[in-house]
C-alpha cells in the first residue's frame, strides 16, 4: 500500500532531485567540434582488385589508404592523379590524368626499347614515391612489376614535370598477340597517406596476316568478350556482335574517352555483348553483389594486335547502332 506524501516532503524531494541535475555535458557546438576532430583522425584502408579487361583497361587501383579505418566516416578527398607523356618507337602519346583508352605501341620480341616518360605531378603536395615498370595484366604494386624500370623514393617528387628514361628488353619468348603494360605506382604523404597503381601504356606483338581471316578474327573477339565478364544471371549472353571501324568512331558510339588523337584513325573492332554481366577481375568466383554490373558490355579491340584498348559495362546500348559503323559480325 502506498504511503501518502505531504506537501513539505514532496518539496524536499524535488529540491534534492534538482540539486543532482547539472548543466548539459555537451552542446551542439561541442558535438560539431568532436566530429571535426574525429574526421581529422580518420584513416581509411582498402584493397581493390583490378577490373582489367585483357590487361588493357586504364584504371587506377587504390592499393592502400592509411593504416586504419573508422566505423563511420565520410568519403575522403580524391587521390592525386598523375598525367603522362610516353615516347616509344618514335611515337609520342599523351595520357591525361582523367584516364581513357591506353596508347598502344607495337613491339618485336627480343628488341631493346628506350622509352621516355614525362610524369606531371599536379600538386599542391609532393609525391612520396614513384615506381615505373612492366606488368602483365595484374596490378599488384611495384613488387608485381617485372621489371621495375625506374623508382624515385629518396626525395619527394615535387609538383611539376619529371622526366624518366627507361630501358626495357622485350622478352624474346613473347608470342604474336601477346601484350604487356607500362604501369606506375605512386604514393603520397600527409594526414591521409596512400598509394595507387595505374596502367598508362600498352605494348603488343602484331599478329601474322593469317590471323586476319574471318574465322580467326571471330574466334579471338569471341574469346575476348567471354573472358572479360562473368554472368550474374546464370544464363548465356543474348548475343555477341562485332564491327570493324576506327578508334574515333568506336569511342563516339560507346561514349568512351577519345583523348588520344594519334589513335583516331586506327583500325579497331567494336565488340558488343548483351546479357547480365560484371567485369571479371581475375578471381575464380567474382561476386555479383560487390561489383558494378550492366546489361551491355563493350570493348574496343585493336585490329592489328587484338589488344583491348577500352572496355566497360552499361545498362544502355551504344548511342549508334553497330550497322551504321560497318558490316556486323554475329559472334554468338
Amino acid at each position: 500500500m502506498a504511503m501518502p506524501i505531504d506537501e513539505q516532503e514532496l518539496r524536499s524531494r524535488l529540491a534534492e532531485t534538482a540539486a543532482l541535475a547539472g548543466p548539459p555535458r555537451f552542446t551542439a557546438e561541442s558535438l560539431a567540434a568532436d566530429v571535426r576532430r574525429a574526421r581529422r583522425r580518420r584513416r581509411r584502408t582498402g584493397i581493390i582488385a583490378a577490373a582489367t579487361v585483357v590487361a588493357a583497361l586504364a584504371v587506377a587501383i587504390p592499393l592502400t589508404r592509411g593504416p586504419g579505418q573508422s566505423v563511420i566516416s565520410e568519403p575522403g578527398p580524391p587521390p592525386p592523379a598523375l598525367a603522362y607523356t610516353v615516347t616509344a618507337n618514335g611515337q609520342t602519346r599523351s595520357v591525361p590524368a582523367s584516364g581513357g583508352a591506353l596508347p598502344l605501341f607495337t613491339i618485336t620480341p627480343g628488341e631493346r626499347l628506350t622509352l621516355t616518360v614525362q610524369v606531371r605531378v599536379p600538386g599542391p603536395e609532393p609525391m612520396a614515391g614513384l615506381w615505373l615498370g612492366i606488368t602483365n595484366g595484374v596490378l599488384n604494386g611495384h613488387a608485381g612489376m617485372k621489371p621495375v624500370l625506374a623508382a624515385s623514393t629518396r626525395e619527394p617528387l615535387r609538383p611539376g614535370v619529371h622526366r624518366f628514361v627507361l630501358h626495357w628488353a622485350v622478352p624474346a619468348g613473347l608470342r604474336p598477340g601477346s601484350s604487356r603494360q607500362l604501369s606506375a605506382q605512386w604514393a603520397w604523404p600527409g594526414p591521409e597517406p596512400g598509394n595507387i597503381e595505374r596502367e598508362f601504356a600498352a605494348f603488343a606483338v602484331p599478329l601474322p596476316s593469317r590471323a586476319a581471316s574471318p574465322a580467326a578474327v571471330a574466334g579471338r573477339l569471341l574469346a575476348t568478350a567471354r573472358q572479360a565478364v562473368a554472368s550474374c544471371g546464370g544464363g548465356r549472353p543474348a548475343w555477341i556482335r562485332a564491327v570493324r571501324t576506327t578508334f574515333s568512331q568506336a569511342t563516339a558510339a560507346v561514349g568512351g574517352g577519345g583523348e588520344i588523337a594519334d589513335n583516331a584513325t586506327a583500325a579497331v573492332y567494336l565488340v558488343l555483348m548483351k546479357g547480365d554481366f560484371i567485369l571479371a577481375n581475375g578471381s575464380p568466383a567474382p561476386s555479383c553483389a560487390q561489383a558494378p554490373n550492366g546489361h551491355y558490355f563493350s570493348a574496343i579491340v585493336d585490329a592489328a594486335t587484338f589488344t583491348t584498348l577500352e572496355a566497360g559495362l552499361s545498362n544502355r546500348p551504344p548511342s549508334a547502332a553497330l550497322q551504321t559503323l560497318g558490316p556486323v559480325q554475329n559472334l554468338a
